[in-house]
């Protein structure tokens, strides 16, 4: 085998040479732009060549924000991922691992358990690997780990890492620059106060465009405070100017035209200016105005309406921007259009006052603002007052270590130690942070500070502290937005390969380009150089991804998991995996709306969970799960077969359950029950309605809701199965009774953020949490409190140690009583599929099957990746 190999290097060299002199005319290749050599024969398979020939994948629009620390798009972090590297990486069961053979920082980890004055401490200590270079061939340092950590760290960080959700000793003091103890209660006040101050502001930025602006009557108009500042307000009207278009243009590149294929939607325009823009005109209406739906309740595109838009606006600005391509003109009038009906032009004096309102109350910009508001509130604190607390008293490094974990090293290494408060399992995967180069996103000169030269360790780490400026203009600054740097596989190219790259360049014509990166082996013995020396994305839409790959544009996508796709996949002659993916779907019930918990396990005894495999994710592409964690999860109890409420397909069982509870069948012939705490519970109305997130009907759970509907109204129920394109944002704020949805899971099992009953994350408003401590001494919710109080007592057990089958123990035992409080029915967990052109990839050089799982997929170790 080994002289097979050597025999085609050989092979590739003489012909790559080839490729030298005898240039474009003998060496040009077949779609991609590919170089292609050997044979010309398509009855056999061509050799490519890995120096010139890039490797292309698919990819959807991202928002183009290509800063590891601020990146929060999917899309955005794929692409900054290839130039980077971690402190530690997992293996495919999602275990943490490091070493010479895996590209991370640490070379090798320990954990250790101590107890000082009655206090239980974590103390987690890395070994940093010596020599490891980053792409520019400057070297990766303690100094780099230790500027990462403390830019996570800062009290001006507005990213969406949450380092600092861990409780590490001394954190909560420097973070708010106070000396001795500080609860948690303290801590929320001090933020607390930033965001009230930001409300303030936000709430006088609104009254200023009420008297400023247009729609509102003079008596009607607000007074404002006396030390108004209006320079400041106009600027803070620009910044929600900008911030909500650049909403509108992440709304408009996440756009997928599958999910409204029922709705016969054929063109990304319509979906944005429909949603966004509130163009309500192209939906069919019959001739009392009401919307034409089909057989299962979709919504209709008007197709002449839809031409009408598109000749006369749409077709026009193409015509008037003859610079623009016709995919970039289309863009940009949707946003420009949708944006001017709020902010025109961004002339204030024209500026609809509750139009601007409304962007500060009900759409996405009103976080992102009060974030930002936030965050200069604090800052603005921080830089007038004195800093007292210099470091985090638990972060500490030593040098010229040739001892660690029982192993011995010939040569000195420094080691980072980070030493945390009690015990906290999923901290270890928060110390997997990147390490990006201090030498590039710090400066030498901010205000006339050289903050590289600056850096001692102790005091200094490379930024400004607390300062909102530092982190917008140095570390996040534009020009460092669009262009990657780290130690990566690959670093950040563009088309020619050659030539002073730049972010216009680097992501440019929906394509972006990588070029390997020469130090990658730096990392360790086990680590090689990328076999593939050139890469690019290509923006493809998710529908086209197998067309682009069979017409030879794309090497590698990832398609929808649909028999559909794999019989054209097979068809077209490509290779395919499926591999589970981490989350699971699920169907929630709110006890805020629905509060017997015998009418919520009755629900969830109508829902027949095979629908979903067997007509939606047909062929394998799902299992049925019982509990509401992924399977992919060590925690998992893969024991459990059978469903905690077996499916009642009558309604007998369903009926015995109510009639058990008092439910009585009222003079309508729906069932009903007074509730002392919650009043009159009529099964029916508003409060069962069943609702399918997003406009269309083509979601797993949408059949299994007819079903259970019809099971449920046939003994006395009122159900309705309702499409709202508002699902996920009423989610945020606990407003839907039942829905269908799924989550993303985590690596480690901690369920505190998503059931604890302290948690003040919005999963909680979902599952009633609020209207259970409430009304816990009511009859409506005293069970439910009994079951959330035991539930967190089992989280908090489950958080206080780091033994695994401990652990699995806890939570097997917690799942079960989530599904007594029944306020979450698991239904399925799905594939995701890769697709590839196995006649140019190398297959063996992708990753075995034995070893694919969610956290190693077909081409996690890409710089292993090679063509036939």
């Amino acid at each position: 085998m080994k002289k097979k190999k050597r025999i085609v290097s050989a092979a590739l060299s003489v012909l790559t040479a080839g490729c030298v002199l005898l240039g474009a005319v003998s060496c040009k290749g077949k779609g991609n732009g590919a170089d292609t050599t050997g044979p010309s024969d398509d009855s056999k398979t061509p050799i490519y060549n890995t120096e010139t020939r890039p490797f292309s994948m698919s990819i959807q629009t991202p928002d183009g924000v290509f800063n590891p620390f601020f990146s929060t798009s999917a899309y955005d972090s794929s692409i900054i991922a290839h130039t980077q590297v971690g402190m530690l990486s997992t293996d495919p069961k999602g275990n943490i691992v490091c070493g010479e053979d895996e590209p991370t920082v640490a070379l090798d980890y320990s954990i250790k358990e101590t107890t000082e004055g009655g206090k239980t401490y974590t103390t987690y200590e890395f070994l940093i690997k010596n020599g490891i270079q980053f792409s520019d061939g400057e070297p990766l340092t303690i100094k780099d780990v230790l500027f990462n950590l403390y830019v996570y760290l800062d009290p001006a960080y507005t990213g969406s890492a949450t380092i600092y959700s861990t409780d590490v000793v001394g954190l909560k003091n420097y973070r708010q620059q106070k000396l001795g103890d500080i609860s948690d209660g303290d801590s929320a006040s001090f933020d607390q106060s930033f965001a009230d101050e930001a409300n303030i502001r936000i709430q006088n930025l609104i009254d200023y465009v009420k008297i400023k602006g247009k729609g509102v009557k003079q008596e009607d108009k607000p007074t404002l405070p006396s030390d108004f500042d209006e320079q400041a307000a106009l600027v803070d009207y620009k910044t929600v100017a900008d911030t909500f278009r650049k909403e509108l243009e992440t709304d408009y590149n996440a756009i997928d035209k599958e999910s409204y294929k029922d709705w016969k939607f054929t063109e990304v325009w319509q979906i944005f200016l429909y949603n966004d823009g509130g163009r309500s005109e192209l939906l069919q209406r019959d001739a009392a105005g009401k919307i034409v739906k089909d057989k299962d309740g979709n919504p209709q595109l008007d197709a002449d309406a839809a031409k009408q838009i598109w000749d006369n606006e749409i077709q026009v600005y193409i015509d008037e921007h003859p610079e623009l391509s016709q995919e970039n003109a289309i863009k940009e009038y949707c946003i420009e259009s949708v944006h001017y009906s709020y902010f025109r032009d961004s002339a204030l004096s024209e500026t609809p006052a509750s139009q601007f309102e409304l962007v500060l109350r009900a759409w996405g910009t009103s976080s992102t603002i009060l974030d930002l508001f936030t965050a200069e509130a604090k800052s603005n604190y921080f830089s007038s007052s004195t800093r007292v607390v210099p470091n985090i008293s638990g972060i500490t490094t030593r040098t010229d270590v040739k001892e660690f974990n029982g192993k011995t090293y010939e040569d000195g290494h420094d080691v980072l130690s980070i030493k945390i408060n009690d015990v906290d399992p999923k901290a270890i995967y928060n110390f997997s942070f990147t390490v990006s180069p201090m030498h590039y996103y710090s400066t030498k000169d901010w205000k006339g500070k050289n903050y590289i030269e600056a850096f001692n360790g102790t005091t200094e780490f490379g930024l400004e502290f607390g300062s909102l400026a530092f982190m917008n203009e140095v570390i996040n600054a534009p020009d460092k937005v669009g262009l990657p740097v780290g130690a990566g596989p690959y670093m950040a190219s563009n088309a020619s390969g050659s030539g002073k790259v730049t972010g216009d360049n680097f992501f440019n014509n929906n394509f972006v380009y990588y070029e390997r990166n020469p130090y990658f082996h730096t990392l360790g013995s086990g680590i090689s150089n990328a076999k593939i020396k050139y890469m690019r994305y290509k923006v493809v839409d998710s529908d086209q991804i197998i067309n682009a790959l069979t017409n030879g544009d794309i090497d590698f996508g990832d398609p929808s998991a649909t028999q559909e796709n794999i019989a054209a996949v097979n068809a077209a002659g490509l290779g395919h995996v499926e591999i589970k993916t981490s989350g699971y779907g699920y169907v929630g019930i709110n006890p805020r709306f629905i509060p017997s918990k015998s009418v919520r396990q009755a629900i969830m005894m109508a829902m027949n969970t095979a629908i979903i495999s067997e007509n939606y994710y047909k062929g394998g592409l799902c299992e049925l799960i019982y509990r509401p964690m992924s399977t992919t999860s060590w925690a998992y109890p893969a024991d459990v077969t059978e469903p905690f409420y077996k499916y009642d397909s009558t309604g007998e069982e369903i009926k015995r359950v109510l009639e058990a509870d008092g439910y009585e069948l009222g003079s309508d012939g729906i069932y009903q029950k007074t509730i002392e705490g919650f009043g009159v519970d009529r099964l029916g109305g508003q409060n069962y309605r069943m609702t399918i997130a997003g406009g269309s009907t083509d979601h797993p759970a949408y059949a299994m809701f007819l079903q259970a509907a019809k099971i449920l109204n046939s003994i006395g129920m009122e159900v309705k199965v309702v499409t709202s394109q508002t699902a996920l944002a009423d989610l945020s704020t606990g407003k839907l009774s039942i829905w269908a949805a799924a989550w993303s899971s985590t690596i480690d099992p901690d369920m505190y953020q998503v059931y604890h009953m302290d948690s003040q994350a919005s999963s909680t408003l979902n599952w009633g949490y609020k209207q259970i401590k409430a009304g816990k001494n009511t009859a409506a919710y005293s069970d439910e409190y009994t079951l959330i109080t035991a539930l967190s007592e089992l989280i908090d057990e489950g958080r206080s140690t780091t033994d695994q089958e401990t652990r699995k123990a806890i939570y097997r035992e917690a799942l079960d009583k989530i599904m007594e409080l029944a306020v979450e029915m698991p239904t399925y967990q799905r594939k995701d599929m890769s697709a590839y052109n196995k006649k140019v990839l190398d297959e063996s050089t992708m990753t075995p099957e034995t070893e694919r799982s969610p956290y190693n997929g077909l081409i996690s170790r890409i710089w292993e990746l090679s063509y036939n």
